[in-house]
């Protein structure tokens, strides 16, 4: 939430006052400075402690550049529902904002000033863009892979006569399955096909959820084509590495799956919300790392899960994230379309 409102404030044209302290920034004008702080509220703070802080930073850019001062506290809460503490400090204090990190909005009570260098307004819309972009939303390129998937599943089903033919080697083969003799045999193709066959409906299921909960973020995040060509680039990286692994330990395979590509999407997104600190995000870093290792355990554990192509995908979409993310300014990466 905070980093949200730094971004906004940037925008504006604030700056650090103290290149060692970024909770004071200031915007100097022909006649007057305007100096926000930002900061958490914690409860063994007294008012008198934050009015301490404020005269000392009023006089420290006072005495730097001669001219009046106005002054603003932005203090950020965990939630909405202030409690006593909270509102007794509003009552103590002026020149204060409360900022909920839960429901994304400024606060401003009654003893307060209403408006301070035009921020208020242009916070509500600026915030109100963030809540917007932070929704769950389907995405075109993503949602069309789906739906590929899911024609391609059913075309296997219509055109060979019944559902056992998903779990038929051969007429997975046919239909474009991966394996080791037939790659080597002169079908390349199979390295993009095999992205879109499936065996079974439940690991259809699986790998659609997946998909729609990370790919969709991802996408809305890096743009339609990046989104595609780090999709692509991590089913080819995950088939390859599980054409290697499994002829090396001398094992026959057929693969099918969309699996490496996905795993790529969830690694894309670790690093992209890591290295730009999207803590506005649903999806945090920690929960797809979970979700992540959790889905390659699974696969540990059970038969007929190719965890080569899994390792494989994750690893270039974490190549692919940290590149995407390196050429991209903090703030920035929505933007790639």
């Amino acid at each position: 939430m905070l980093e949200r409102i730094i971004e906004l404030l940037y925008k504006k044209g604030y700056r650090p006052f103290n290149e060692n302290d970024g909770g004071v920034l200031i915007r100097e004008t022909e006649n007057i400075i305007y100096v926000v702080t930002l900061s958490m509220f914690r409860e063994d703070m007294s008012a008198q402690v934050y009015e301490n802080a404020a005269d000392r930073i009023r006089f420290q850019v006072a005495t730097k550049y001669k001219k009046p001062i106005s002054l603003l506290n932005l203090v950020a809460t965990e939630d909405g529902m202030f409690d006593d503490a909270a509102m007794q400090f509003v009552e103590e204090l002026s020149n204060v904002w409360l900022v909920a990190r839960d429901t994304g909005r400024i606060y401003i009570f009654e003893n307060q000033p209403r408006e301070f260098d035009e921020l208020f307004s242009y916070f509500e819309k600026g915030l109100a863009d963030n809540r917007k972009e932070s929704t769950f939303y389907l995405t075109p390129v993503n949602m069309a892979i789906v739906a590929m998937n899911i024609i391609y599943f059913l075309a296997v089903i219509v055109m060979n006569g019944g559902y056992d033919a998903v779990y038929d080697s051969d007429i997975m083969l046919r239909m474009g399955a991966l394996s080791y003799e037939t790659f080597m045999a002169g079908k390349w193709y199979e390295l993009v096909t095999s992205l879109f066959l499936h065996f079974g409906f439940s690991h259809l299921f699986n790998n659609m959820i997946l998909l729609v909960y990370a790919g969709c973020q991802l996408e809305r995040i890096i743009g339609k084509i990046p989104y595609f060509v780090l999709y692509l680039s991590s089913g080819l990286v995950g088939n390859i590495a599980s054409l290697w692994y499994y002829h090396s330990i001398g094992e026959y395979a057929v693969s099918a799956g969309a699996s490496g590509a996905i795993f790529g999407v969830i690694g894309a997104l670790l690093i992209v919300l890591f290295m730009n600190r999207s803590k506005t995000s649903e999806t945090t870093p920690k929960r797809l790392f979970f979700l992540a290792f959790f889905t390659i355990y699974y696969g540990m554990t059970t038969i007929g899960v190719d965890n080569a192509a899994h390792i494989g995908g994750f690893i270039c979409g974490i190549i692919g994230g940290f590149l995407l993310s390196k050429v991209s300014q903090y703030g920035k990466l929505k933007e790639v379309s």
